[in-house]
């Protein structure tokens, strides 16, 4: 007799099921597909022990006649495809057939269900996939499943389930997804005690947010919108300062499916460009609506990812969409009015903190000197450019410069600037020309600061006669010159620095071939090499902005993150957090005293700022308070 034997249906349904049923959450996400496939409007979810004793879905659809019912529990049944050109235009959330017969086989499954017009309805038990003879008992229209100990013939896959508080988490996060993909839905999940989550299923999606987040947080929530040939995209994405730790918090839908695909992920944190944190993750809803034949819904076997077939068309479309609600909504300046203007002609005040004051003692007037936080004394001014200072940038750019040039950093011994004027020189770099006028650029141009002085050693007072501000002067130094270096960047401003000794660096064979094949690309800007036997390649020069960095980690990252194709906005993003790396080294540090000019002109370059509100990495600027917030505070106002 031969080793090879066919396995028994039974046994086959319970290997099939370790595909689908993973724990209870996985029978409440098809159980809960299905009764929208139904045409529910709403779909009721309880949970005992959570989810692992029992599950009870229950919906208002179309329920199913008798011989339906009875083929829903068989292996491969559907109602939603029939021939295989079906599966490249599936609509519909579940489309297998495998999932009720699946969870019949690992669980003890009672379905009731009516249609409209029945005279009773059907009530059919499932128990290890042996089906009991269907009696007719009274409900009301529409479906509900009842799944009672699940795994209790697979008890080695029962003992690997977590916490009953861990599994009810678990398939309250299934609830709440299918809640965001239908806002028309009303949805409603309870264990045997309190109701754990529930919508009113008007279609408003943010009431939806607010039952997930609260009402606080959904009414910061931004829409965005876009929509092309092929592509809609809506939905709502959290502000900067809504960041989360962890991606629980991002949904992503396509046709109505909850999904998930990193690549759209990372699309919309390129949206956010550097508003977000370090380490954060943004809150987002998005909804992306396409032809389904330009994507693959059957690729993970719980369904919950997705292929597209153009993915860079889909994700620069999203980045977009994030992009341009950011920079529309996001906390513009308003314009200053006349008596603001007229304020800012007065020349900036400033605090002299050795000035003696005069206190109160005993009824006796005395001279007491400020006591203050240390300041650290700096060998260089306060300047919009900090290190090398290329004073011939066509000695670069033709790759004729002397290494004495190359090597000199005039940080010690050089004369202090007039800084106003820097800053004035790199606004002017910066505002766009009048041929080419940008509207957010022309709101912000109003803006002015009068700087108060500064505060416990790293922050600036400054105001526009309307609103206070509390600035970190570090993050905003850091973000002047970040955008300094990233404007000449995306200008191609950027010269070739020769190197006094160049690098050499041995490369893998799939990094040398990407590398080699971008050499003109990366020659452009600034950053030539050549081949030099092997699998080596010799540096001999590199962009001017990664002056005092690092060269040879930057070097050799910038190679191995080299994607297959490139193109020069590729490069950019590559070079994005070695600027900014640069620019945070650059920055004036906390206790660093600044006088009246420096003040004045960090408040100026602040104004001028594309993005004045946060760091490069992410971190607020400044803090912001009202006269009516200050007034109200002060109980001048009720």
């Amino acid at each position: 007799m031969g080793k090879i034997q066919l396995m028994s249906t039974s046994l086959a349904n319970q290997i099939a099921a370790g595909e689908v049923v993973v724990r209870p959450a996985s029978c409440v996400k098809e159980l809960v597909e299905n009764s929208l496939d139904a045409g529910a409007k709403r779909i009721s979810v309880t949970l005992t022990e959570g989810g692992i004793a029992g599950i009870l879905v229950q919906d208002d659809g179309v329920g199913m006649d008798e011989a339906d019912a009875q083929l829903a529990f068989a292996r491969h049944a559907s109602s939603k495809v029939y021939e295989e050109r079906d599966l490249t235009r599936i609509r519909t959330l579940g489309f297998r057939g495998e999932a009720l017969a699946s969870i019949a086989a690992v669980a003890r499954v009672t379905l009731t269900t009516r249609q409209a017009g029945a005279d009773a309805a059907l009530e059919i038990k499932v128990a290890g996939g042996e089906m009991a003879p269907i009696r007719h008992v009274g409900a009301a229209v529409g479906t509900s499943i009842e799944v009672r100990d699940l795994f209790y013939n697979t008890p080695a896959r029962l003992k690997y389930l977590r916490s009953v508080q861990t599994e009810q988490a678990k398939s309250v996060e299934i609830v709440q997804r299918a809640a965001l993909s239908r806002p028309d839905v009303a949805f409603s999940c309870q264990t045997e005690h309190h109701v754990l989550f529930q919508t009113p299923g008007n279609g408003d999606m943010r009431t939806v947010l607010a039952s997930l987040y609260g009402v606080g947080e959904a009414k910061q929530l931004l829409a965005v919108t876009g929509e092309t040939n092929d592509y809609v995209v809506k939905g709502y994405i959290g502000r900067p300062t809504q960041g989360r730790a962890s991606r629980s918090h991002a949904h992503l839908f396509v046709n109505g499916r909850p999904v998930r695909n990193i690549a759209v992920h990372q699309a919309v944190i390129r949206g956010y460009k550097n508003r977000l944190m370090v380490g954060k993750q943004p809150m987002y809803a998005i909804y992306i609506e396409m032809d389904p034949s330009l994507i693959d819904v059957n690729v993970h076997p719980h369904k919950e990812e997705v292929r597209f077939s153009e993915e860079g068309d889909v994700t620069r479309f999203v980045a977009e969409a994030i992009a341009a609600a950011l920079d529309e909504t996001l906390l513009a300046p308003t314009p200053v009015s006349p008596r603001v203007q007229a304020r800012s002609e007065v020349q900036p005040l400033a605090i002299d903190w050795s000035q003696a004051k005069t206190v109160d003692k005993g009824g006796q007037r005395t001279q007491e000197s400020v006591t203050a936080r240390p300041a650290v004394q700096r060998t260089t001014p306060f300047k919009p450019q900090s290190g090398v200072e290329l004073q011939d940038k066509a000695k670069y750019a033709s790759g004729t410069a002397r290494e004495a040039d190359v090597a000199y950093a005039p940080t010690q011994n050089e004369s202090r600037q007039d800084i106003a004027a820097a800053e004035q020189a790199v606004t002017a770099e910066q505002t766009p020309s009048a041929s080419a006028p940008d509207a957010p650029q022309a709101r912000k141009a109003n803006w002015q600061l009068r700087p108060i002085g500064q505060a416990l050693g790293m922050y600036v007072l400054a105001d526009d006669g309307e609103t206070l501000y509390i600035i970190d002067q570090h993050a905003a130094h850091e973000r002047i010159l970040f955008e300094q270096f990233y404007t000449r960047l995306t200008t191609r401003t950027v010269y070739a620095m020769p190197l006094l000794a160049p690098i050499t660096l041995t490369l893998t064979p799939s990094v040398f071939e990407r590398t080699m094949s971008q050499q003109a690309a990366l020659s452009e800007l600034g950053l030539t090499f050549e081949h030099f036997g092997g699998y080596d390649v010799v540096v001999r020069t590199v962009p001017d902005i990664w002056e005092g960095l690092d060269m040879d980690k930057l070097v050799h990252e910038t190679f191995e993150q080299l994607p297959a194709q490139m193109q020069s906005a590729d490069f950019h993003q590559l070079m994005h957090d070695v600027i900014a790396t640069r620019a945070c080294k650059a920055a004036v540090k906390a206790n660093w005293h600044l006088s009246e000019e420096e003040l004045a002109a960090l408040c100026h370059a602040l104004t001028a700022l594309d993005d004045p509100f946060h760091c490069p990495h992410g971190r607020p600027i400044f803090l912001q308070f009202t006269d009516k917030h200050l007034e109200k505070e002060f109980r001048r106002i009720v």
